[in-house]
């Protein structure tokens, strides 16, 4: 016991050294009645609410379980965060297993925090201590960054709308709900919003009780998301012994500003499903993009009508004909689509073949179909923003290979200590682990049980893994065994991003809402349907997020790319110009 302490004394040494700004430590044996120093660190519900704490302070914790429900109020400002990390390779557990009547076991009030590397958890197996949020988040400009979520009665994170402009980041959420009587509760996350853009963004989700992501509302509204990037699979099956929707967005007030992109869905075969991905609900709705996802085994349901909703790029697969690729309550309800670009698999489109589809829709003209699934296994690695040597890899094993070869050349150095795990078998030993020859990585395919939820119940025994036909993997490093590569500085380069172009139709104006990663001039290029520049604009920006403004009204009708580049990086984003517009009303 006194080597570990003087171990952990010579870590938060080292730590305190090398960061910048104040930086303050909790451990399991803190005390409020310490300074926050590394000799007389503070307990954790202190540091949250420590007044000593101020705008670009780091609070390192350090390794253990922590009981209890706990309640931040740090803010920090923009430019200069709060963050309350974990001690890179110590596992901080926040246990829920208490009485009361608390909203969360971590509530993330206060503004501009960012929560990094936390386990976030409730042991309670049986009684009332379970049934709360793993994360009530309402703080604004806040992030959730790689943490783990998971065996919390509740929701994995409620997302709410004081959480303004903020971000579930790269974060595993799972085992989150309950059973119902006819449906499983509790969702991945559940989410409302209605100023600004809340981003959820390369996570991965699976066996929520109830939803995947749930952005749903009776009285509210849901306006203003970016999901990109998520991996979500299995939703619902724990909670009812059937699929659940991965994402539902819509409700009783219209959805705007809608953007899902990147994203990657999975849904076992022969289970019974409402749809991978719904979007609408009972009103109808505004404007939505469904860019560059995959799916498999799950139809694309969009109801209750959209004024405008882009579907382009995306690739759709199905392992049964009869299942619908794309599905709609009423087509005519989209006042403006644009489908095309899309790669689709072996199901149907509307209960219609793909010719049938195109000859009905109009759309789809480039776009093609498969009546067999391919043959070729591939895989996608996602890396991380805020760890260099932290990435999710998703693979599609459509030729049932025993193992598959990753090349990891473009995120670890040679001699790199690593692991990688099944992300159904957190709790069990990595599949692949040790120090990094270069290039490609034999990553094995081989079924085994994965880990179950906490609490008993009726469907857990039907959860198996995916493999071999499908994985999604944790990939993690601490570098060099002989160094202290330790990932300090508590921001990361954020890239050029669009957050959103709006309004979308448009009839003049778009307002393009992007995150800057340094000041300097940014070139905006629009080109028509048939790739000609139309017009160009260039902007001085400074980092951070910026709204530029383009008047697009000289130019006919039709769907234009946007595309802004600052000699590094470009991003694109599409818009659909027409001679009016029309936004169904809120009520």
């Amino acid at each position: 016991m006194k080597g570990y302490f003087l171990g952990l004394v010579t870590l938060l040494f080292v730590l305190g050294q090398c960061v910048l700004a104040e930086s303050y430590f909790v451990s399991v044996h803190g005390r409020d009645s310490g300074d926050g120093s590394r000799e007389a660190p503070w307990d954790l519900q202190t540091a949250l609410r420590h007044p000593a704490v101020g705008p670009g302070d780091t609070v390192w914790v350090a390794g253990g379980r922590y009981s209890g429900v706990f309640y931040s109020e740090l803010s920090g400002r923009e430019g200069q965060v709060v963050v309350v990390r974990s001690i890179p390779g110590q596992e901080v557990v926040l246990d829920g297993n208490v009485s009361g009547n608390a909203n969360g076991v971590l509530n993330i009030h206060g503004a501009y925090s960012w929560f990094w590397g936390l386990t976030i958890t409730n042991s309670a197996a049986t009684g009332d201590a379970y049934f709360k949020d793993g994360v009530y988040f309402v703080g604004a400009n806040s992030k959730l960054i790689n943490c783990r979520i998971y065996n919390n009665g509740g929701n994995g994170v409620g997302f709410w709308r004081p959480a303004l402009n903020a971000e579930i980041y790269g974060c595993l959420i799972y085992h989150n709900g309950y059973e119902g009587t006819t449906r499983g509760h509790g969702h991945g996350i559940y989410s409302q919003n209605e100023s600004g853009t809340k981003l959820i963004r390369d996570n991965v989700l699976f066996h929520s009780y109830g939803i995947g992501i749930h952005i749903y509302t009776e009285n509210g509204a849901i306006e203003g998301y970016v999901l990109e990037g998520n991996v979500i699979f299995n939703s619902g099956i724990p909670g009812a012994g059937f699929i659940e929707r991965n994402v539902l967005v819509g409700g009783m007030q219209p959805a705007d500003r809608i953007v899902l992109r990147d994203n990657y869905f999975y849904n076992r075969p022969a289970f019974s499903s409402k749809a991978s991905v719904q979007l609408g609900y009972a009103v109808p709705n505004r404007n939505a993009e469904f860019t560059n996802n995959v799916s498999v085994d799950g139809s694309v349901y969009i109801l209750s009508g959209w004024n405008a909703l882009q579907l382009t790029g995306n690739t759709l697969y199905s392992r049964s004909p009869d299942m619908q690729l794309l599905a709609f309550d009423d087509f005519a309800g989209i006042s403006r689509p644009v489908f095309n670009n899309n790669d689709y698999y072996v199901g149907s489109l509307a209960m219609r073949s793909f010719s049938d589809w195109r000859d009905f829709s109009g759309q789809d003209a480039q776009s093609s179909f498969s009546a067999t699934l391919p043959e070729q296994s591939n895989y996608h690695i996602l890396t991380n923003r805020y760890e260099a040597q932290r990435a999710h890899i998703v693979v599609y094993n459509w030729s049932a290979e025993q193992s598959l070869m990753i090349n990891l050349s473009g995120l670890l150095e040679e001699g790199a200590d690593f692991e990688i795990y099944d992300v159904l078998r957190m709790d069990q030993a990595p599949v692949l682990s040790g120090e990094y020859a270069g290039g490609a990585v034999a990553l094995p395919l081989t079924p085994s049980n994965p880990d179950l939820p906490l609490r008993a119940g009726s469907f857990t025994s039907l959860l198996s893994t995916t493999l071999p036909a499908f994985g999604v993997f944790l990939l993690r490093s601490s570098g060099h065994p002989d160094s202290l590569d330790l990932p300090l500085v508590p921001g990361a380069r954020e890239p050029l991003n669009i957050i959103q172009c709006h309004p979308n139709p448009t009839v003049d104006l778009v307002v393009l809402e992007l995150s800057v990663p340094s000041s300097g001039p940014l070139d905006v290029k629009v080109y028509d349907e048939a790739g000609r520049l139309v017009h160009r604009e260039t902007f001085a920006v400074r980092a951070g997020r910026e709204s530029l403004v383009l008047n697009l009204s000289r130019l006919g009708n039709g769907v234009y790319i946007l595309e802004a580049g600052d000699g590094k990086e470009t991003v694109q984003c599409k818009v659909v110009k027409r001679s009016f517009a029309w936004n169904p009303p809120d009520n």
